[in-house]
């Protein structure tokens, strides 16, 4: 089987798992409410959300350049946002390629390594993790009582199979564990954990690059940027909903993390997985039903629009400037 064949493979059945998990999500609601939702919601504050998404993919690209300066290279802004945007385009269609399609689009129009930006995209990834963990741990801090209380409830629910099941469970999982510790030596000759130990080396070292920038305080104020963007999207869009309006930040943190989840699932566009994890998060706060629902398609359909809108744009773009190029190397 070919790598194209593998990769299309796994797309079709992770789109139609997207869509299964859509139509669970989506299907047993009231559809007639959500759209009466959607149509009443306040189109001020969705059109700041956009501006808000589009500010993050700047933010994005800035970024980005900085992390070319030690490599002693240089791209300009306009090369680097689009490129951004095509990454994001393409992992709409294919998860995880857009990882790829970004450096070698930028490769494309300002001549620079490929594998030299690759390096870059891994230290963007490994930034963005450490931020997301750092949110998920804010998150069980400040909301410490109300995960506590949901677990509480969660456990007052169960009957005596379902806490038999969780307990044997539990079990196996601490066997498994002591049973790991104990062969350790030769669990460490896997291939799949050397691989992940390179992968874990990896995030060391990409991590300790971040040290050798010369401007790393903008490279903060950058990756802060970019994150106080993604959490000003949700909580714009809590405001243009009635249902949502009572929401305040920490529900808005909630949301960020549920909806970021929900996009590292490899799943087209995050398509049905996003339908299924906000609406949860949104749970957590007693916003259920179609003011949910209405409230998940309005967020995810703006992330489709922000990108196929400016993705149009990149895409002319790249084509003109590699024309260009192309043009310029034949006279």
């Amino acid at each position: 089987m070919t790598k194209n064949t593998k990769t299309a493979l796994q797309t079709i059945v992770f789109l139609t798992l997207g869509g299964v998990l859509f139509y669970y999500a989506i299907g047993s609601q009231d559809t007639s409410s959500i759209w009466l939702e959607i149509r009443n919601a306040d189109k001020t504050w969705i059109l700041i959300a956009i501006v808000c998404g589009i500010l993050s993919h700047l933010a994005r690209a800035l970024r980005w350049n900085l992390l070319l300066e030690p490599l002693g290279y240089s791209a300009s802004v306009a090369a680097s946002f689009h490129a951004v945007i095509l990454g994001y385009l393409v992992n709409m269609a294919l998860p995880r390629v857009g990882e790829v399609t970004r450096p070698a689009a930028l490769s494309k129009l300002e001549n620079i390594p490929f594998n030299k930006l690759m390096g870059t995209v891994v230290i963007e990834r490994i930034v963005d993790l450490l931020i997301t963990i750092l949110i998920a741990f804010g998150i069980f801090i400040i909301q410490f009582r109300l995960i506590s209380d949901f677990c509480t409830n969660l456990y007052s629910q169960m009957n005596s199979t379902s806490i038999v099941v969780t307990v044997l469970v539990a079990l196996i999982f601490i066997g498994v564990g002591i049973f790991g510790f104990i062969k350790r030596e030769w669990f460490y000759q896997l291939p799949i954990l050397a691989k992940l130990k390179g992968f874990i080396e990896g995030l060391v070292e990409g991590f300790k690059t971040i040290f050798n920038l010369k401007r790393k305080f903008q490279f903060i104020i950058y990756s802060l940027f970019i994150w106080v963007m993604y959490f000003c999207m949700p909580l714009c869009i809590f405001y243009a909903l009635a249902g949502t309006a009572h929401l305040g930040a920490s529900a808005g943190l909630t949301v960020l993390l549920f909806g970021t989840a929900a996009m590292i699932i490899p799943v087209p566009g995050g398509i049905g997985t996003f339908e299924l994890l906000v609406p949860a998060a949104l749970g957590l706060y007693q916003v259920t039903g179609p003011i949910a629902s209405s409230y998940t398609l309005i967020t995810h359909a703006l992330q489709f629009l922000v990108i196929i809108g400016v993705g149009a744009f990149s895409v002319a773009y790249f084509i003109i400037k590699t024309n260009k190029k192309i043009i310029k190397d034949v006279e």
